[in-house]
């Protein structure tokens, strides 16, 4: 359905353009002042002045600060010369691109007289609506009831869903997309379940809300594409294969661009054989179709590549990670094309390993783990692997880190960056760092006992792989977590924004969530795409 617009009434004033015309060496040249219509005249060299001017348009030509239109005009040769002595108002009408001039002196004008179909007094020719009297708009928005598809609503139908305004069930999107069917069109819901029916092992969203998922099945990495209207970009396909044998799974991640939404996937593949351990890698179009399938990233023989780990910028270039003892990255850009795999630093981690990276410039950092206390290390990197930031590893002191993979990171668009990570059984902790590294702000959070023993067993906390910190803007989401051995009846988590100050600026408390980590993904929207066991469901303005 469209909403009809008024015409443009006939009979407006119009103003040409004109340029001028010399007309001998010896003559005046004068030239209309494009801003104020005032002429300005150059001094002649011989003779008596004489000025000529001659419009582009077919409309007719224009001086001083009236807008008028010639009567008679005399070509000769390529010059035409008007008399000005007889010149009236103009009435023009423009059908696409051809116009049309009359003589008002002559004719009186189309809107003067002529038919007037619908009786309203308006002839039809300049009849803004020739359905019905032009004179009656019951809600003033300048169309006249009998051609305003919503004739009791000023702002007619301002989502452009279809329905006018004053019986929209939703202003804020179309009424008649409502994914999980409960009455609320998505747009005006704040809980939108999006059924999606598949097992998940990752899952990530842009900026406009396009969804992405992945799972491995049986040798196979099965990757859903979304738009973000919520209707399918591309159903479920392969993109990418590992030994259907392996010990450990795929483990596979999945990215999408925030902005060029260009989608990597990354997974672990055995190769059959422990001298072909790799972490693997498929980049996808923004209609999620191949750019390059199964490449390699990362290899080395009988590495152990659970902890791996992968995060795209904006424009679609990547890193990879993996910390086999060896912390190992390297840099994908956005055509598929790897580098040449790098050692960031190596302090004997086998274990955490997390990858954040600035979205807009390509810059990141990559940390690792020893196995508990006080061993966190990072490492900030320049955009595409054209060098560090850090000379080397830093250590982040902690009071206390658990064992296998006991925190994570994130870093917002102006490379400030922040650790989560628990010290204790009911104890969340956070450090916010800025651009230049400066420590500016701890913070520690009190939770409950998810694991209820004693607080003594809440390692693996963040063993789930794609563990990026999201962010907000600038602000960082976080929240918290735990592992698996907390019973159902607890799964009950908070989300929290902080400022990179470290100042909260809201929470939030949810029961769709997993074990292992922050199943939580944000889009430009401020929408939160939070996934548990059932699959994802969509909150606005959360936390």
């Amino acid at each position: 359905m469209s909403v009809l617009l008024p015409c443009v009434a006939c009979g407006d004033d119009t103003t040409a353009t004109t340029e001028s015309i010399s007309t001998t060496d010896a003559g005046t040249s004068t030239t209309d002042d494009a801003t104020t219509g005032a002429p300005t005249t150059e001094a002649p060299t011989t003779g008596a002045p004489t000025t000529s001017a001659v419009s582009d348009s077919e409309t007719g030509t224009t001086t001083g600060e009236t807008t008028t239109t010639t009567g008679e005009t005399t070509t000769t040769g390529d010059t035409t010369t008007t008399d000005a002595s007889t010149t009236a108002e103009t009435s023009s009408s423009t059908t696409e691109d051809t116009t049309s001039t009359t003589d008002a002196s002559t004719t009186g004008g189309l809107c003067d007289d002529g038919p007037d179909g619908d009786g309203d007094g308006v002839p039809d020719a300049c009849d803004a609506c020739e359905g019905g009297d032009d004179a009656l708009d019951g809600d003033g928005d300048g169309i006249a009831d009998a051609c305003d598809v919503c004739p009791d609503d000023a702002d007619n139908d301002s989502d452009m869903d279809g329905v006018c305004d004053g019986v929209d069930l939703c202003l804020a999107g179309p009424d008649d997309v409502d994914v999980d069917d409960d009455g609320t069109p998505d747009a005006c819901d704040d809980e939108v379940d999006l059924g999606i029916d598949t097992p998940i092992d990752d899952y990530d969203v842009a900026a406009d809300g396009a969804l992405v998922v992945v799972r491995g099945d049986a040798g196979a990495l099965k990757v859903t594409c979304w738009n973000g209207d919520g209707t399918v970009r591309r159903p479920e396909f392969t993109a990418g294969s590992y030994d259907a044998g392996q010990g450990l799974g795929a483990k596979p991640e999945i990215h999408i661009a925030r902005e060029a939404q260009k989608v990597l996937v990354t997974w672990f593949d055995a190769g059959g054989n422990p001298a072909n351990h790799r972490i693997a890698y498929s980049l996808l179009s923004n209609e999620c179709q191949p750019i390059v399938t199964g490449e390699t990233a990362l290899a080395l023989a009988e590495g152990y590549f659970e902890f791996h780990n992968a995060a795209i910028d904006a424009a679609g270039n990547s890193v990879i990670t993996a910390s086999p003892n060896q912390t190992l990255i390297n840099f994908v850009d956005a055509d598929g094309l790897a580098g040449v795999q790098q050692e960031a630093f190596d302090i004997d981690a086998s274990y955490g390993d997390h990858v954040a990276v600035n979205q807009a410039t390509g810059e990141g950092i990559v940390a690792a783990q020893k196995h508990s206390g006080n061993g966190i290390y990072y490492r900030r990197f320049k955009a595409g692997g054209a060098g560090w930031i850090d000379p080397g590893p830093v250590q982040l002191p902690v009071n206390y880190h658990y064992w296998y993979d006991g925190y994570t990171v994130g870093m917002n668009d102006q490379s400030e960056f922040v650790f989560l990570w628990r010290s204790g059984g009911t104890t969340l902790d956070m450090r916010f760092f800025a651009a230049d590294g400066t420590d500016v702000a701890d913070v520690q959070r009190t939770t409950i006992d998810f694991e209820g023993w004693d607080g003594g067993h809440c390692y693996d906390s963040f063993r789930r792989r794609h563990q990026e910190v999201p962010v907000r803007g600038d602000d960082f989401v976080l929240g918290e977590v735990y592992n698996w051995i907390t019973p159902q009846q607890n799964r009950v988590v908070h989300h929290f924004a902080y400022t990179p100050l470290g100042e909260l600026l809201g929470e939030g408390e949810t029961d769709v969530n997993l074990d292992e980590g922050l199943t939580i993904r944000v889009d430009g929207a401020g929408r939160s795409f939070l996934r548990g066991p059932s699959g994802i469901v969509v909150r606005a303005d959360y936390p």
